[in-house]
């Protein structure tokens, strides 16, 4: 038979799992991305060879609207031609090794790659990043293009 102290009572199992959840959304909400998580993303995009994300997280200058879209659209092309052709084959490691902000419109993600698996080396490159908006973007231009093979320009 049931006490009827514990009527209407919250158990503290049930409250720590709604302050968990609480806390969650939270932090989705009022999280801004910053440098090295966008680099993460696009190093992540470029090994598994995602143009659309890769696409995504590229800076395109937004002065001219219509020139943008055209810009889109070509950056879009020459991403396909650069993972699906010439660096199909291209394994690599990456790590990020550092970020910086320079100002509140730009910043750099350090990353060290590997492209000669175990026995092969750590090369250090820099991703250049501009905000677009409110998001950062990498700036693939400005990429060495010893990197990966036909990056876009």
């Amino acid at each position: 038979m049931k006490s009827h102290r514990q009527a209407g009572r919250i158990s503290i199992l049930g409250l720590a799992i709604f302050a968990i959840v609480g806390m969650i959304v939270a932090s989705m909400v009022f999280a801004k991305e910053d440098p090295s998580s966008v680099g993460a993303q696009f190093m992540d995009a470029l090994a598994r060879h995602d143009v659309d994300k890769l696409t995504e997280l590229s800076y395109v200058d937004q002065s001219n609207p219509t020139e943008a879209e055209k810009t889109k659209s070509r950056l879009r092309e020459q991403w396909t031609f650069c993972v699906k052709v010439a660096g199909q084959h291209y394994p690599f490691f990456w790590r990020i090794s550092g970020a910086t902000t320079t100002s509140d419109n730009s910043g750099s993600v350090i990353v060290q790659i590997n492209k000669g698996g175990p026995n092969g080396y750590d090369e250090k490159f820099e991703l250049p990043l501009a905000k677009s908006g409110d998001k950062w973007k990498v700036d693939v231009t400005q990429i060495s293009r010893v990197m990966f093979p036909a990056l876009p320009e």
